[in-house]
Parts: C-alpha cells; structure tokens; sequence
C-alpha cells in the first residue's frame, strides 16, 4: 500500500469520525486521532523528551502522567541546533516495548512528510530518525527483540534555512505514520504519545539592524564605542553589548528588540511562535553600555533605540489637556479617597489620594507594588456620580506618554498602556458588555517587564479613554464640569526579593547579633545589620543606604522616582541599625566608610577589593592559579587559559571561584575543574590581622576554602604547617577554622586544633583570623569561634606544635570532595564561592608582610574628573575604586573605574579624588 492510499484512508476514517470543528483544527500538522483524546494506559508514560546538540542535553518537559492525553503540544519550548551538526533525539520515557520517532517539517506546509510502504521507509523526507520500522531502524542496522526507545543521532541538514520549524517526537509501535498508528496494535492500545514542539536551526551568526536611529538625538554602536552597530552579523546565542551615545537635550529610554525570524511577517504561523519583541529600559544599563541577553539573539535581531526630549523630574512631560491647577466644579459632588490593587494571593497594596479641591493631583511619593506576572485586581474608594468611568493607565515603556490603542472588540492590544477600565462605549477592558460603573477589571502585569518603577495613571471620567482628560468639547463635557479627577502615582514592579549590596571600606558591615548578611533580601522586611570595625581605633564615619531599582542608574526617569538615599544617623561600631520595611522597596545598597582616629596600632597594610573590570582575572601583581597536583583540592585546578576564565574571575566588585563541569578537551581527562589562586612569591606576611568577606552555595560536595600556606614549604606538609582561616563542607551551615601541623596530625597531639561556628552557609560572612607569635584567633561575623596557642611545653615544640612563626602566603579556591572531607562532587552542579575582599592589618612592632610590588596596600592610579551636564566623567587608566561626595559630605557613588565611566549626578557641588565639581 503507498503512502498516497493511507494518507486516502486515513482521510476517509478520520472524515467519518470527527466534527468539522476538530477538521479544521487539526488542518495543520494533524495526528490520527482526536487531539484532546485520553491515554487508557495508566504504565505507560512520557515525562519529557530532549534533543543533545552543541548545547549539551536539553530538555522539554512533558508529563504526559498528569495530563492524560495521547497528543500534547509544548509549542512555547524551543529546542535549538546548528546548521550540519549531528544530534540526537531521546525520551524519557516509562515503559517498554515501544518505539521512537522524531520529525522536523523542514518544508514548512503544516504537515510532516514521509514515503513509505510495507517494505519500509523510501524516502525519509522530514522524517529524521526511527528506532524501529519493519525491523530496521533508520540508519538500516537489524532491530531484533525489544527495540529501543531512543532513535539513532541525525545530522541537520547542511542545506536547511536557518528558522523556526515545528517538531514532533512521537512514541509508537512500529510505525512511520507521523499522524500515530491507528491500527489494533497501535499508539492508542499500547499508550503512545505524540509531543509537537518547535526548533529554532540556526547557523554560527544571527543577523543585527538598527532602525530609526536619529543622529541629531543619539548613536548606537557595539560595546567598544567605536564600530557602528548596523547591518552586523553577531554570534548567535551570545549577550551582545552595546553603547548608545545621547546628544544634549535628549534621553535615552529604551531599546524595543525584535528577534527570531520572518521579522516583517506573521508573529505566528501555523501556531509557531516566529519572533518576539521585548522591551529593555535604558536603565538596565551601565553606563552608557547595555546588555542585549544571549536569548534575544536567536536569529535575526532588530533593533530600534527610544530617545525622548529631556524632561524634568517634576513630570510635566505627561500630558493633560488642561492646565495643572484646573478646579473641579463641584468639588463635594464626587468622592475620590483610594486606589488599590489586589493580586492573586489576596495581598493588597493601596495609596491614599491626596486631598484637594483640583481635578489633577500629583501622588508621586506614593507607589503600589507588584511582581512582573501578577494578576491584579484594581478598586477605587468612589462615590458620587454613577455614570462616571474609571481607567487605569501604566507607562510600561518609560517614554513619558500613555498609548491606548484597542482592537476591533474594544480590548487593549498587546501593548497598549491602558490596562484597565470599567466601561467605554458599552464595553470594559475584558469586551465585556459593561453599563455606568467604576469597577475595573483584572490585568497581568507583563512577566517580562524589566523591575523598575513606573508612573501610572488614575482617571475618572465620562467614556473617554484619553489619558489627559475629557477636555476637548464643550465645557458641559469637560472633566471639571464631571468633577472628575486625574491621579498620578507610581507603579513599583519588584521581584519577591531584592539584591542586598553591602559595600563597606576601611571596616566591615555584618547583620543583627553578629551573623551573616544575606545576598538577597525580602521585599518589605526589614533589614537588621551592624558596623564592624576592623580593630580597636577604626570608627564608622558614615553609612548610606540607597534603595529602590537601578541603583547605579538616574535617580529620576521622566520624573519617576527610582530610587532614594538617606544617611543613618549616629552610627556607631557593634550598635545596629535597622533598615525600615518601608524602605526594602526593590534592591538596597549600604555603603560605609570607616577611618582611624589615630590610636589604631592595626595598620592596613594590604588589600585587595576586587573591583577591577567584570570577567576580568585577579590582579596578576598578587595572584597567580594554582597549580594541578595529587591532593583532593587540586586535583581539578584549571590549567588552561580557558578554564581559569570560566573558574576564577571578577565580577560585580567579587572574585568569583568555580568548580564546574570539564567541557574543555586542553584541560586533559578531567571530571571538573575548579577555580584556585595563590599569593605565593608575590605576597606573604608574618603575624597580623587578616579578613576576608565571603559567601558559598552549599550543595554535596562543596568544599571551599580561605587558607594560608608557607612560602618555605621545603619542611613539607604537615611540617611546615597550614591555617585554614575558613573552610565549609557540603550542604553543613558551619564554618571550619583548623590548623595542621607534625604534632596534631601525625602524632594526634596539641588537640583540639579545629573549631567551627554555626552559620548560614550561603549568607555574606566577614572571616577574621588574628595571628600573634602566641595565639591564633578566629572570628566570624566578629564573634570569637576559636583560638589555638602556641604550647609552652618544650616536648610539643620540639615535636613541631607551632610552626607559625615564618611568611605564608594566602589561598581562595572553590574545591569539590572525593567522600573524604566532603562527600563526592555532584559533576552536573556549579558550585561557587564568592570573595568580596581580603584585607590584611598588622601592628608596626609585629609582624612583616613581603611583596614583588612596591605597595600593596592601595592600587591607586591617576584619575581625570570632567564635569559634564548631568554627571561627571571618570577617566583612568588603571582599575582604581573611586567614591563621590556631595557638599554635605554624604556618598552619592563609589564603584570600581578603569577606563572611562559616566556617572550621572543631579545638578550641585561635588568632592572627586579631593577635587571640587560643579555639575550643571
């Protein structure tokens, strides 16, 4: 029987079956059956199926268990693959006896083509791979007995046009018809399953325009600033970085990114998903770069750049069709007292209306709260008129106006920024045939609006959908004469927890009761932290807190607050302070800068802050990678260029230190490779203070440390003795503080030489080990965890009780177990240890520190300031941490500068690098 003759019958049944409903819903890419038909077969299942290509096992979820159905479509998953690669397509699948298929309509005309017979397979067309069919699978080897569920690997033809192609793996018994085997011994008896999904094939680029770009506003180019960004090929599936230039009298808003293919078409076709457009707000950037994230870069990519005219913070750049001070006509007619949204949870957030006799009333200090993906539901405390309307408008894109297109039903399209309202011309914002009322319906907050905050718009009005007010006609039909009102408040879209940035310099920042700080903190909780100075004679002179969204970014975006900053009064070192709920508002920043008063006899002798460029390596002057030898903490050290890259890095004013997955061929026959840096032969001391910040991500296996070894290490180990200042294993909220010697490791004697402290592993934690030619002392968060003394007995010196009174030098490594120490690795984890600084003081009469560079205490370089309109220009040719107090003395930034770096500031007087500026 031919394919054509199936196909013919297959027609006739299904024609004969089903409704002309399902007919036609099933006019492109059908099955042979119902697609809402259930699976009987209650063993046999499909949890997911996967493809492995060039980026490694991806896989769709599929949970065919739950949902009981024979066909399932999981067309928002997208799996991707190159041009020419082999790859190959599996299931995860429960139960046996079955075969696997996997087809791609590479023709794109809404079904899958094959030709076949009894014979076998004749041309496999879209077709890609088979376990079984006719006791052959598809690359012709001879199936006897149980075949295998999971096809042979495929290769993506050389010839296919890079695109969206629509998927489908169906589980079956020995069948290539892509619509299932209807046969008494087909998909439905034996509990099949038909997935449909889509695969992005693309080539090695993806293909970069720039639309509407206006000279005399802005520029864009690539994130060297220098090549013009246009008509570009990119890497495909990589972060792109770009810099926009702005010209006076402009602002940069946002970047609207078009990408996938077919841009000028459909978005979908066939139910395919083709392209997308997503919105990213110019605050998101740094500076003047921003950050096009890997994911928007799957094809082809268009880009157009939002200016908008400068405005001032006041607002005024939203319009009204009256004048600010416009008076109601009866001001006692209408009663407006509150605005609140509810989300699904029930958890309400409401904003008082400021009281007044006006039509306009400015609410700018006041802002409701939501999530991206809430589902909202707005109220208003109203009473008066009943034939006035209410609508709620939110400025999504930043550009200072309310667009509010609808479509043919009356709804808002996809987009538009009125997103709620009761009724207009008969109908609310649902379509929903709707008389005189105030109430509102639902609205979801886009889940992939970026956090920030946003102005919206209240109105109360008479059918009228113009955000600036009923003020075009008659004065009967104004909306003073409604006694209607115009409210603007903001609209603050946070995450369910913010980042906590701690930055504290010459001292330390630790939480309540000498415990760690977290790196994320709950939107509205307070937060409960403590100065920690370094020794006795430092003492904190100021701590800021800046909280809200971009913190790096303008305050104000067209007169949107995005954030605020106060200073915490009467600071003082070990007294805590408390962060207001109120004030947990998004993500919160707390700098504090400590000074010695002149009595300290810890000096600072060596620091290192980590503030150099993002992906940058340590500071090679100190640092070097460690080498790969036989203990179980190097055994996995990276070697290459490559891998110390990915392993040990800077990033956000962090080192970063990693053990992950070995993907590199050069790094030898490696499970893992970790990330390890020593300052050995280019730093190292005798006795002092030593700190360091850090965090780790407890899991299996973890096995981090911060240690200090002897630069003469020729008496070997344990001989020559080790520190661990911290150490932390597996998922234990503990810290280990350990010493090693010939007496306590060997012979087992001079014991305890280890004690530990109970902590939040994955909390920030300042580490102190205080080392004196008798004592070595260990604090976390300032709380005393151990000490360990040098004996007086002559036997244990004599014996190698203290062999801590000669130069070592320090180590930061992220190292995995081998079921010693910590249990075995978990080879598919990332682990990661962060270190935000070490720090070393020492007291003048005690102790000696060593270095290959002349000063080891500061990096300093030479530092250019410019003033600029809006900010000042940092220029440096070396990586340098810079800070910037206005006149009152309080810091307004302090962040890491090389290069040149752009910092906006509100118009005033300002202190750089001891140097007066006056921004304009």
């Amino acid at each position: 029987m031919t394919n054509n003759l199936r196909t013919a019958i297959a027609t006739f049944i299904l024609t004969a079956a089903i409704t002309p409903a399902t007919m036609l819903a099933q006019s492109a890419y059908p099955v042979n059956f119902d697609e809402n038909e259930a699976t009987t077969h209650k063993s046999r299942y499909a949890n997911a199926i996967m493809l492995t290509s060039s980026y490694g096992a991806q896989k769709v979820e599929v949970n065919q268990k739950k949902e009981k159905l024979l066909y399932i479509k999981r067309l928002d998953d997208c799996l991707r693959a190159k041009i020419g690669e082999t790859v190959t397509a599996g299931f995860d699948w429960n139960g046996t006896w079955m075969c696997g298929y996997a087809y791609i309509d590479f023709g794109k005309d809404g079904k899958y083509d094959v030709d076949y017979d009894d014979n076998g397979v004749n041309a496999m067309k879209d077709l890609m791979t088979y376990s079984m069919y006719k006791n052959k699978d598809s690359k012709g080897a001879t199936v006897s007995g149980e075949p295998s569920i999971n096809p042979p690997s495929f290769a993506i033809p050389t010839d296919a046009k890079p695109g969206i192609y629509r998927m489908r793996y169906k589980v079956d018994w020995d069948s290539v018809d892509p619509g299932g085997n209807i046969s008494n011994n087909g998909i439905k008896k034996n509990g099949g399953v038909i997935v449909d999904t889509r695969i992005n094939v693309h080539g090695e680029t993806a293909h970069v325009t720039v639309k509407g770009t206006d000279p005399l506003k802005g520029t864009v180019t690539l994130g060297d600033q220098y090549t013009e960004l246009n008509n570009q090929d990119v890497e495909f599936g990589k972060d792109l970085t770009i810099a926009v230039g702005v010209m006076d009298g402009y602002d940069f808003i946002s970047l609207s990114v078009k990408h996938g293919y077919g841009l000028d078409g459909d978005a979908v076709v066939d139910g395919l998903r083709q392209w997308q457009e997503n919105t990213i707000m110019a605050y998101t950037a740094k500076g003047d770069k921003l950050t096009i994230p890997a994911s928007y870069i799957d094809g082809d990519v268009e880009i157009t750049v939002n200016f908008a005219a400068e405005s001032a913070t006041s607002g005024s750049s939203y319009a009204l069709n009256f004048e600010k001070d416009l008076a109601q006509m009866n001001p006692t007619a209408n009663s407006l007292t509150e605005f609140s949204i509810t989300n699904k949870a029930g958890k309400k957030s409401a904003i008082a209306i400021p009281e007044g006799t006006t039509v306009y009333r400015d609410a700018l200090t006041k802002e409701v709260n939501a999530k991206p993906g809430d589902v909202l539901t707005p109220s208003i405390a109203f009473t008066g008129d009943t034939e006035m309307g209410a609508y709620l408008y939110i400025d999504y894109n930043q550009d200072a106006v309310f667009t509010t297109p609808l479509d043919e039903t009356g709804k808002p399209v996809v987009g538009s920024e009125l997103v709620s309202f009761s009724a207009y011309n008969g109908k609310n914002s649902n379509g929903e045939a709707a008389g005189a009322t105030t109430a509102m319906p639902s609205f979801t907050i886009p889940d992939d609006l970026p956090t920030g905050v946003y102005r919206a718009r209240l109105k109360i009005d008479k059918n009228n959908i113009d955000p600036a007010g009923d003020y075009s006609m008659s004065d009967a039909l104004h909306i003073d004469n409604y006694n209607g009102y115009i409210v603007d408040f903001l609209l603050n879209v946070h995450n369910a927890k913010g980042k906590l940035d701690i930055d504290a310099r010459g001292g330390n920042i630790v939480g309540y009761d000498n415990n760690g700080v977290g790196e994320l903190t709950p939107f509205g909780n307070e937060i409960s932290l403590m100065p920690l100075a370094p020794a006795a004679g430092y003492n904190v002179k100021s701590i800021t807190v800046r909280h809200g969204h971009n913190l790096d970014g303008k305050q104000y975006i067209n007169g949107n607050r995005q954030w605020e900053e106060y200073e915490v009064k009467d600071a003082k070192n070990e007294e805590d302070f408390t962060i207001d709920a109120a004030k947990v508002n998004g993500d919160v920043r707390v700098s504090a800068l400590f000074e010695a008063d002149g009595t300290e006899e810890y000096k600072l002798r060596f620091a290192d802050e980590f503030d150099g460029k993002d992906y940058s390596l340590p500071n090679a002057n100190v640092w070097h990678n460690c080498t790969r030898e036989n203990p179980t903490w190097k055994r996995f050290t990276s070697q290459t260029a490559e891998g110390q890259q990915k392993t040990a890095f800077i990033r956000d004013g962090k080192l970063v230190t990693r053990c992950i997955k070995n993907t590199i061929a050069e790094e030898g026959n490696v499970d893992m490779i970790s990330g390890a840096i020593e300052s050995s032969d280019k730093m190292y001391f005798t006795y002092g203070r030593i700190e360091g910040r850090l965090r780790t991500t407890p899991h299996v296996g973890n096995f981090p440390a911060f240690w200090l070894m002897p630069q003469d290490n020729s008496a070997g180990w344990p001989n020559a003795g080790e520190i661990d200042i911290w150490e932390q294993i597996d998922t234990e909220n503990k810290t280990y503080h350990t010493v090693h010697t010939h007496c306590t490791y060997d012979l087992k004697l001079g014991l305890p030489n280890s004690g530990s402290a109970y902590t939040n592993a994955a909390d920030y934690h300042v580490i102190t080990l205080d080392w004196t030619p008798t004592l070595l002392t260990w604090y976390v968060d300032g709380a005393k965890a151990f000490s360990y003394a040098k004996s007086k007995l002559q036997a244990q010196l004599n014996k190698g009780q203290w062999p801590f009174d000669k130069p070592f030098y320090v180590i930061l490594n992220q190292s995995v177990g081998n079921n010693s120490w910590a249990k075995d690795a978990d080879v598919n984890f990332e682990y990661e240890t962060l270190f935000d600084y070490v720090r070393l003081y020492q007291k003048d009469d005690e102790g000696d520190i060593f270095s290959t560079i002349s000063d080891v205490k500061s990096n300093e370089s030479s530092l250019d300031v410019y003033a600029q309109q809006g900010g000042v220009l940092l220029v440096a040719p070396e990586t340098q941490h810079v800070e910037v107090y206005n006149i009152s003395g309080a810091r307004v930034f302090a962040g890491s500068v090389q290069g040149n770096r752009f910092v906006s500031l509100a118009k005033g007087v300002y202190i750089v690098a001891g140097k007066k500026i006056v921004v304009k």
